[in-house]
């Protein structure tokens, strides 16, 4: 898999936060986390040659990149807490319309399947884990819950029906989508452990990068020659 020079930024600056997590380094990963969306903005930009996918892409980068900083600005507030979790909610909303049309055959149906079940089962284990301690953000627990839960089920359902490559890279980069959200409900609503914020953001720096590069191998699939 050949990477475009242009996704150096988003690794370097990948490093520099989660070193900084390690070592406790508040300052740095008040410039670095804010500047990971943004690298990765850049890397597709640079990488995928222009279709209409391209600015749903975009869109649920950005919206990602808003809920980056609106988490940082939660010891300001609980409230920027809400408003992260809708700005991801949107982030996912986008990419089950990502995944619904990144697809090379003319079925885009998310009918049910037994496999399915895998995803539910996951997300219901683990809303049962935090529902007792949520109150208020009972309601927007669930919601979010059942929207990146069918992230991952439409992410699951490109099989057979785009390249594998690109199948595999999106799906991975959903698993790791919900085990990063996942750690950060538990640790939020829970019980907060040694690491957790390191783990939540190296989950979830992949799980955006496997996703943008899954989306990347697609497009370039379906235009080749562009985009490298």
């Amino acid at each position: 898999m050949k990477l475009h020079k242009s996704i150096f930024p988003f690794i370097v600056i990948t490093i520099l936060d989660l070193a900084a997590r390690l070592n406790h380094m508040d300052e740095l990963v008040g410039i670095t986390k804010p500047l990971l969306m943004p690298a990765l903005i850049f890397y597709f930009f640079k990488s995928a040659p222009t279709t209409p996918l391209n600015k749903f892409v975009f869109a649920a980068l950005f919206f990602s990149f808003l809920g980056d900083v609106l988490l940082m600005l939660v010891p300001r507030s609980e409230t920027f807490f809400l408003a992260g979790l809708i700005s991801f909610l949107i982030a996912h909303l986008l990419y089950i319309i990502i995944n619904m049309n990144a697809v090379t055959t003319e079925d885009r149906s998310i009918k049910p399947q037994w496999s399915d079940l895998i995803f539910v089962v996951y997300g219901f284990a683990i809303f049962s884990v935090i529902n007792e301690t949520l109150g208020d953000m009972y309601i927007p627990a669930l919601i979010y819950t059942v929207v990146v839960c069918m992230m991952a089920v439409t992410a699951r359902k490109r099989w057979t029906k785009t390249d594998k490559q690109s199948f595999w890279l999106v799906m991975t980069g959903a698993a790791f989508f919900l085990i990063s959200d996942s750690i950060l409900a538990y640790s939020k609503f829970n019980e907060n452990f040694a690491s957790a914020d390191f783990f939540i953001m190296t989950t979830y720096v992949l799980a955006q990068f496997l996703i943008v590069q899954g989306l990347i191998v697609f497009i370039q699939k379906i235009r080749p020659g562009a985009g490298s």
